[in-house]
């Protein structure tokens, strides 16, 4: 049996809660860190017992206000594959509006138009 893994990225003030709940938390103080985490975990694989290669991480939570360093082209090489899913999520400051935006993109590529207004 498969066991996957969740994870959080974030300011340590927005992500150590986590913990508790057995989410791996990365703490980073900003952007650019968030980036090359988000990118380590992407990559981060496992062999199964049946000898095939996964995915360690299947959701990789991000406080929103950290993905400003992540640009259109990285977003498209972070969300290619089905795993991890990144999702974001507001931080402890509060919404920065980047889940809604991001989630009106996916729905426009997915319907071909923005059903989301």
């Amino acid at each position: 049996m498969h066991s996957y893994r969740i994870a959080i990225v974030g300011s340590p003030e927005a992500v150590s809660g986590f913990a508790l709940l057995g989410v791996q938390v990365i703490a980073v103080s900003d952007a650019q860190s968030a980036r090359t985490e988000l990118f380590r975990l992407k990559k981060e694989m496992t062999t199964s017992v049946d000898g095939l290669e996964r995915n360690v991480y299947a959701i990789v939570f991000v406080t929103e206000d950290l993905m400003t360093a992540v640009t259109p082209d990285d977003e498209k090489l972070l969300v290619k594959g089905a795993l991890p899913a990144i999702i974001p999520l507001p931080s402890h400051r509060g919404s920065s509006g980047y889940g809604l935006a991001r989630l009106k993109r996916l729905v426009e590529r997915a319907v071909g138009s923005d059903v989301l207004n």
